[in-house]
């Protein structure tokens, strides 16, 4: 019995037609058919010639060996360094940032003449590569950032965390001349690519001036085609230097028409599985926020009435004050029994797996073939856009029972879930509210941050846990956004990531919630950035004084410095750092909060500043908690009372 929600046209119905001229765009694309086979697929699927070859043009500049039109290119002869730039211009390219590197130098003179491009400095490469990277996950835009051929080692720890994020960034370095590559010459090794290679999609030395162009244009598009991610090209600096003559790609030429649709068949599978089920849970993750599925799945959820529960993310992908939002754990407490699991887009955390695997059924819909199924048996997979198929499945489910029938299996669960959600959100910010003394709590910081920002303000979070921000901010489209990291957690990305993402929302507030820790892997750095550019971002460090997250871990494991009071490597309390004055040298005014009476009129003048134009810095002195809260002990040791001679 044909599905309700499928017209039938010519013997296919406009599902099957779509989705068969989606794979024949693919399989053209990636050069598995001819031109005139992909006209013949599409005339086959039941399309006209004239709308085959209306499809076919609309993709040809694409396809890789295919003369692009004369619309879409135009030639220019310029230097390695003007071919560059005026391929970024036609990419879409705002802002570069950079690090110093004389190899940058072409780009600089080509810059002379091109104003449309705005160089952000930073002072080190790593920081360079978290400010494009905020800025892309804020646009929705490519990053692109260039530094020196030796900085690479500095960029790499942000660019894992790009690529475990799946952000589109373009980062460029200069290379060593191509009169002298592979002689291990100064500032040169045999292969600069395959210390990054886990680190990116895709990676290349160019070798011919007149190619330029050619790879920047490849990279955005690798970066940008989901799951998407960072690239990395290296032009020797002899290039960037020689003349050449170059077709550049116009910006309708970077641009893929292209959402694939999941399997029909496993989309009904999903909504049988979904319709049995009497305890399902919807698991979102950060693929849904790379594929605006957000709507679609607030839809879905409220359809079915399921609990919600949001895996890491750099943003929110799932309304977290709504009456079915649940955490951002799989919930123990409620419901207790999982018989359906729906994950949509997100990874599941180790800790999380031996609940799982108790789950009768599980769905996995994600845009990344080979993370379907990766550690979980599946009873559906639904590979393709995510909102593709979350409204793919809330029609199959429609089409499958009536909205009385809904009603009655989903009533009494939805109002279960709405008053425990409640119940949960109203006693957490009641306890945070009347928490107070010195030093600060860290619940009291976070709510009244929340009173005193602007309700569509920005969070950027870099803290050990998300639970912090999760649980005091409410994210929606109408209300604050976040922006953090999601599984690679590499320290050192926070505070240039909050400086991309005011120059990409520059007219909505900023704010950058860090860790002392976090902010002592060579963050000042951004400082100088954020002052020269009067970038106005409040940034806010929980100053308690301890990597918290590593003294949890190793101290809760009973080992022998558990048991003897001993923190090793976590403690931060000596030397007592005064995060204030290190902005002062940047000539960043901040302020010191040592307890709660102090804490809202500190916001309060830090906003003022910030609606002013210049950053601020609030150096916050939070409670240590958890195991080893009141450990201070850390190996004291002096090199000066080890010295034989006064010298």
């Amino acid at each position: 019995m044909e599905s309700p929600y499928e017209e039938n046209q010519g013997g296919f119905t406009c599902f099957q037609k779509e989705e068969k001229m989606r794979n024949l765009i693919k399989d053209l694309l990636n050069s598995k058919l001819s031109r005139r086979g992909f006209i013949a697929g599409m005339v086959a699927a039941g399309y006209s010639a004239s709308a085959a070859n209306s499809a076919l043009q609309s993709v040809a500049p694409l396809v890789p060996g295919v003369v692009a039109p004369a619309s879409f290119t135009r030639s220019v002869t310029g230097t390695g360094g003007e071919l560059m730039v005026e391929q970024l211009i036609e990419a879409g390219a705002r802002y570069m940032f950079v690090a110093n590197a004389s190899g940058l130098g072409a780009m600089c003179d080509a810059l002379v003449t091109r104003p449309q491009i705005q160089l952000i400095q930073a002072t080190q490469e790593g920081q360079a590569v978290s400010m494009a990277d905020g800025y892309a996950r804020a646009s929705g835009k490519i990053g692109f950032a260039m530094y020196s051929k030796i900085g690479l080692p500095h960029s790499s720890s942000n660019m894992y965390n790009a690529m475990k994020d799946r952000t589109p960034l373009v980062l460029f370095s200069d290379h060593v001349s191509t009169t002298t590559e592979g002689t291990d010459s100064q500032e040169d090794l045999d292969d600069f690519l395959e210390p990054v290679k886990q680190y990116t999609k895709w990676r290349w030395v160019v070798h011919e001036p007149s190619r330029i162009p050619e790879w920047i244009r490849k990279a955005c598009k690798v970066s940008t085609v989901l799951p998407g991610g960072p690239t990395h090209v290296r032009i020797p600096g002899n290039l960037m230097r020689r003349k050449a003559t170059a077709t550049i790609f116009s910006e309708e030429a970077f641009h893929i028409p292209m959402e694939l649709r999941p399997d029909r068949k496993e989309v009904e599978t999903a909504a049988r599985v979904l319709l049995e089920a009497s305890s399902p849970v919807l698991y979102v993750g950060h693929e849904v926020g790379l594929t605006n599925a957000r709507p679609a799945l607030v839809e879905l959820s409220e359809l079915l009435a399921m609990p919600v529960v949001q895996g890491k993310s750099f943003t929110a992908d799932f309304p977290n004050f709504h009456p079915l939002f649940v955490g951002e754990l799989l919930p123990t407490r409620y419901p207790k029994q999982i018989d359906c699991l729906v994950n949509f887009g997100a990874r599941f955390r180790p800790r999380e797996s031996r609940r799982i695997a108790r789950i009768p059924s599980v769905i996995h819909a994600t845009i990344d073939p080979k993370m379907a199924g990766r550690n979980t048996p599946l009873r559906a997979a639904l590979v393709g856009d995510l909102n593709q198929a979350a409204r793919d499945l809330i029609v199959a489910v429609k089409s499958m029972t009536s909205a009385s029938q809904l009603k009655a299996r989903t009533e009494t669960r939805r109002a279960e879930c709405a008053a425990y959600s409640a119940r949960l959100r109203e006693a957490r910010i009641t306890s945070a509210r009347r928490s107070d003394g010195e030093p600060v709590p860290w619940p009291r910081l976070m709510v009244e941050l929340n009173d005193l920002v602007e309700p569509d303000a920005v969070i950027v979070s870099e803290l050990g846990t998300d639970v912090r921000v999760w649980s005091f901010f409410p994210f929606d489209d109408d209300a604050k956004l976040k922006i953090g990291r999601t599984t690679g957690m590499a320290l050192g990305w926070g505070v240039g990531a909050s400086a991309g993402v005011q120059l990409a929302l520059p007219n909505r507030q900023v704010v950058s919630i860090q860790g002392d820790g976090g902010f002592l892997f060579g963050q000042t750095d951004s400082l100088w950035t954020m002052s020269r550019y009067d970038i106005p971002v409040l940034t806010v460090i929980l100053n308690n004084q301890t990597y918290e997250a590593s003294r949890w871990r190793i101290m809760g494991r009973r080992g022998a410095s558990g048991k003897a009071h001993r923190d090793y490597i976590s403690y931060l309390g000596d030397p007592d750092v005064d995060f204030t004055k290190l902005a002062a040298a940047y000539n960043i005014p901040g302020e010191v909060v040592y307890n709660t009476a102090q804490l809202r009129p500190a916001i309060q003048r830090g906003l003022r500043v910030i609606r002013d134009g210049r950053p601020f810095l609030l150096d916050v002195r939070t409670k240590t908690t958890g195991i080893g809260a009141k450990v201070s002990w850390y190996p004291d040791f002096s090199l000066a009372e080890q010295r034989k001679r006064g010298i």
